[in-house]
Formats: structure tokens, C-alpha cells, sequence
């Protein structure tokens, strides 16, 4: 079995703790990172001092400026701004995640979508669903407010790509 895309494993030891810390799938958070910015990779300049979305998007999570103004502003005690940090970026785009997963009540998608298109505009499509909608309505709506109306559904595709890409870990006979 093949190993994790370089662009993402570089990133693994930064994000596993991260994830744990705010019971998050690992997987999930490299599968954001990998859509937002191909670990660093799809930025300028690449890495995780590189921004993205026409200046808007800041670090390997792409956090972005105009909404997230405090955090983009924030720097270190020698004036360098916070985001560049990879375990601060990455810190922050979980506590988003987490956030997301608690105000939908768990909805994976729900939460990919809102960390792309905002909570409000996908608590806004999911009102307009009609009782009883199934999940695909579900997803369809959600994905439906995002950036080229796929973000959850890409998200969890690539998620699905990185869990066939992991390796089993041997288990040690007793």
C-alpha cells in the first residue's frame, strides 16, 4: 500500500496531535488541507507562509482574511504574523472544524461546507430543505453554497483517498 501524497505527510506529525486535540479525523483535516491548499503546495509563495484566493486565504488551512480579521492580524512576540505558524494555522482550522461539527450537531458535510461557505449560509440551506430530506438532499444543499458547489463532497472524496493510502500498522504477535 502507498503512503500519504509528500504534500500532505509532511504535515502528518503537525496535525495528528492537533486533530486529537479537538477529536477531529486526521485524515479529514489533512483532506481540507489538501483541497485548500495541497499542503502548501498551491500557494504563494508555497508552503505555510503562502496565501491563496487572491491574497484572501492565509496558510495550509486558508484561513481567510476577511473573515477571520483578529486571528490574520495576531503575531508573535517579534511582530511575525501567527497564521505562518503551521501548528497555529493548522490549530485554527480545526477549532473552525470543531466548531462547525458542534453547531450542526455532527453533520460532517454541514461542517466541511460551513468551514468553506460560512455556518450561516449553510444553516440557511439546510432550513430551505424539506422535512424528512434524504442525504443526498442533504449534501446537495450544503455542497450547493460552497466554492464550485462541491467543497463537502470533494473534502470527503479526498478523505476516502487518503484512508486507502495509509498502511496498515503491523500488529506484534504476543
Amino acid at each position: 500500500m502507498s503512503q500519504l501524497p509528500a504534500r500532505l505527510s509532511r504535515w502528518l506529525s503537525t496535525v495528528e496531535p492537533i486533530a486529537a486535540l479537538y477529536n477531529l479525523d486526521p485524515l479529514l483535516v489533512l483532506a481540507v488541507m489538501d483541497r485548500e491548499s495541497l499542503g502548501g503546495d498551491a500557494l504563494t509563495p508555497k508552503g505555510p507562509t503562502g496565501t491563496g484566493d487572491h491574497g484572501h486565504g492565509r496558510g495550509l488551512m486558508q484561513v481567510d482574511a476577511r473573515a477571520h480579521k483578529g486571528f490574520v492580524g495576531a503575531v508573535d512576540d517579534l511582530g511575525r504574523p501567527l497564521w505562518q505558524d503551521p501548528a497555529v494555522n493548522v490549530l485554527y482550522g480545526c477549532r473552525l472544524l470543531r466548531r462547525n461539527l458542534d453547531s450542526l450537531d455532527g453533520y460532517v458535510a454541514g461542517a466541511l461546507a460551513a468551514y468553506n461557505a460560512g455556518l450561516g449560509r449553510v444553516r440557511s440551506a439546510l432550513a430551505r430543505l424539506p422535512p424528512g430530506a434524504t442525504d443526498a438532499q442533504r449534501l446537495s444543499a450544503v455542497d450547493g453554497v460552497t466554492t464550485g458547489r462541491d467543497y463537502a463532497s470533494n473534502v470527503l472524496s479526498r478523505r476516502e483517498r487518503l484512508a486507502g493510502s495509509v498502511p496498515t500498522p503491523a500488529v506484534s504477535g504476543a
